[in-house]
């Protein structure tokens, strides 16, 4: 990953990243160096480190893993339930598995649409 250092002209900004900013507290880094070569071309602009804005709204799961998934799958329900939701599963990561990365939200989605009571679970906690 780059390393950035920005200049806003519209808004007189010189703006880092968090990576960027660690790195200029050693005063003898290239980071340092830029950062003061910059300073220096426009010393009325405000230095600031860049943030990320973040969705306060978003549903996190932490703790919903393939393993918690397929342990909460086998105690559920009657015996052929169980079966038809875990061949369901399987069948889910068996795909997933040529698509490394992007199976887990399908999976989720398919677990939390079939199991809402875990919605809810992490709704009230």
């Amino acid at each position: 990953m780059k390393n950035t250092l920005k200049v806003d002209f519209s808004n007189n900004l010189i703006i880092m990243d968090r990576t960027f900013a660690k790195l200029c507290e050693d005063t003898n880094s290239g980071e340092y160096a830029k950062l003061q070569s910059v300073r220096k071309d426009y010393p009325d602009f405000k230095v600031i480190t860049r943030t990320i804005k973040r969705n306060p709204d978003k549903n996190t799961y932490k703790g919903l893993t393939y393993a918690y998934m397929e342990k909460y799958i086998l105690n559920s329900g009657n015996d052929d339930e169980v079966k038809e939701a875990l061949s369901e599963y399987r069948k889910l990561r068996e795909i997933g598995e040529c698509h490394k990365g992007k199976s887990y939200p399908v999976i989720k989605k398919w677990f939390l649409e079939r199991y809402p009571e875990i919605e809810n679970f992490r709704a009230a906690s």
